[in-house]
């Protein structure tokens, strides 16, 4: 049997999106023994839920003590691969140390770094833009949207025909696993006034609103349905008339499946992605987390 170790983080701070393209990369490796290393709890628990071994390692910024860590783990371990998707101001480096350990499938999302993986992904729409200082001649590159790490429920959803609503019946509000920037409570007084909607309300498993959110659905007496630490929203985007979201894993997810939305940019990165499928027509960029504009968001509808 093969082996690989998973290096991701997820938590409320930094979101869900690293632990949830790792878990679909894993759900794919049937003939793999497979480990997880990873720091916060919110992360570990979502891949313990999916019955997956981990390891925590400390809180530490400290590259060389983390790469330490990593390699007495897989001296034991003995990975075939290491599967790495993680932020780090010092990612190039990080990697290239990670290289020395094993084979490695580096997961990327800005580009202009040194690469000495044996597989180098980013599936940035942006894929054009991207450039990298090709390190080891044999990496192989898989770039652009096509390589989205989405649920293989997302490919089956995609191939159907999903039908536009002209009339909004039916919205999906997800800001993502951890909703980072408290933009659920908002959104829900925003649209207060349309009790004529129904409101599917996702609460990820990184929340640390969800009982704000239940109390101000509950207050602006709306018709919603709660979903709660939900691992596939396949369904619930395709019979989406419109779906409110962040600019992560989950807006290409709907772009996908063909479900028009509003987006949310709560990183930088996010809101360049949003503003360039606006360009593109599918769908219509509403703002960052910090000038959160109610008023707008409500005249779309």
């Amino acid at each position: 049997m093969y082996k690989a170790i998973f290096r991701a983080d997820g938590s409320n701070e930094i979101g869900m999106g690293h632990i949830a393209s790792s878990l679909n990369i894993a759900s794919t490796l049937q003939d793999f023994e497979i480990l997880f290393i990873s720091r916060y709890k919110q992360g570990i628990d979502k891949i313990k839920e999916l019955g997956y071994q981990v390891k925590q390692i400390p809180e530490t910024k400290n590259l060389k003590e983390e790469i330490r860590l990593i390699k007495k783990i897989n001296d034991e371990f003995n990975a075939d691969i290491i599967i790495v998707d993680v932020l780090r101001k010092d990612y190039q480096e990080y990697c290239k140390e990670l290289s020395k350990l094993s084979k490695t499938l580096v997961i990327d999302y800005f580009g202009n770094m040194e690469v000495y993986a044996d597989i180098l992904l980013n599936w940035s729409i942006h894929e054009e833009d991207l450039e990298y200082i090709r390190k080891n001649p044999k990496t192989i590159y898989c770039l652009g949207p096509k390589y989205l790490l989405a649920r293989k429920q997302i490919g089956a959803y995609s191939s159907l025909d999903k039908k536009i609503n002209g009339h909004v019946k039916d919205v999906l509000v997800t800001l993502g696993g951890g909703d980072k920037g408290h933009l659920t409570p908002k959104i829900i007084n925003a649209l207060k006034n349309l009790t004529n909607i129904k409101f599917n309300v996702v609460i990820g498993s990184a929340f640390d609103n969800g009982e704000k959110i239940k109390r101000v659905l509950e207050e602006n007496k709306l018709n919603y349905f709660l979903i709660e630490n939900c691992n596939d929203l396949s369904e619930y985007i395709y019979n989406s008339d419109l779906t409110i979201s962040a600019g992560g894993t989950t807006c290409l997810e709907l772009a996908a499946i063909g479900t028009p939305f509003l987006g949310f940019g709560v990183a930088s990165w996010e809101i360049k992605r949003l503003k360039r499928l606006e360009e593109l027509g599918i769908c219509k960029y509403i703002g960052d987390k910090n000038g959160f504009n109610g008023q707008k968001l409500h005249n779309e509808f």
